[in-house]
């Protein structure tokens, strides 16, 4: 199947602290990862927004999407490893799906 990826960076980038760098190039790499082996998606969006007082970062596909409460363990290492990446640096992990609409993945680190 072939996926067509968009991606955006919004706002003035500036650089951010290393350990939050890494931590959310890992949440995207692991969304991807989802999104093109188990979602079916033909589509990927990928935005990367700076704001003054937050980084967002969105990547969204056009999947099969998946409802929420019904991950088997066995397979929700993924999301359980970007919930702990984005607790470790402070970040607010949402995670949007539901059968049939998609999946969309949302991280946000505000700085204080």
């Amino acid at each position: 199947m072939d996926t067509t990826l968009h991606y955006e960076i919004e706002g003035a980038v500036y650089a951010l602290p290393t350990e939050v760098e890494n931590n959310l190039l890992r949440m995207g790499q692991e969304a991807l990862t989802n999104a093109i082996k188990h979602a079916n998606a033909d589509e990927i969006r990928v935005e990367l927004i700076y704001d003054r007082d937050q980084v967002c970062l969105r990547v969204s596909d056009n999947g099969q999407g998946f409802g929420i409460g019904n991950i088997p363990a066995s397979e929700g290492f993924g999301l359980l490893g970007m919930s702990e990446r984005a607790e470790r640096i402070g970040a607010q992990l949402t995670i949007k799906s539901q059968p049939g609409q998609g999946t969309e993945i949302i991280v946000t680190v505000n700085w204080e």
